[in-house]
């Protein structure tokens, strides 16, 4: 019997540094991406300094996947919105969260990040 692949889109194994947020986290956390399709992002879900809440299924989460640098555009990012299909957690290794891509748009990097920092102080005041 031949095996099927049920894939709708080819998946490309690359590790990528990926920053992750969520209303539900009230956190950011940077992460790395252990592939990527067209319509799904599998991510290794260990923050840099800081663990991080490992999501629910159905949660929808906003990752930001840097791009290398091409020194005539600059650097952009994979802006993405998915929803949480799957949590693997192995022990002794961090947990893998796959999502589901609703939407994925390109945009400049560093504007982005410039972005949410400004937000930052003012969503801490807040919640102080």
């Amino acid at each position: 019997m031949k095996n099927i692949n049920r894939r709708e889109n080819p998946r490309m194994e690359i590790k990528l540094r990926c920053h992750v947020t969520s209303p539900a986290l009230w956190m950011r956390g940077a992460m790395h991406t252990e592939n990527i399709s067209r319509s799904g992002v599998l991510i290794a879900w260990q923050g840099e300094g800081m663990p991080l809440p490992v999501p629910v299924l159905g949660q929808i989460i906003t990752v930001e996947i840097e791009l290398p640098a091409n020194h005539g555009f600059g650097q952009k990012c994979i802006h993405c919105q998915g929803t949480v299909t799957r949590v693997a957690e192995t022990e002794g290794d961090c947990p893998r969260v796959a999502l589901t891509v609703n939407y994925m748009d390109f945009r400049s990097f560093h504007d982005r990040i410039r972005a949410f920092e400004a937000l930052t102080p003012a969503a801490s005041s807040w919640m102080a």
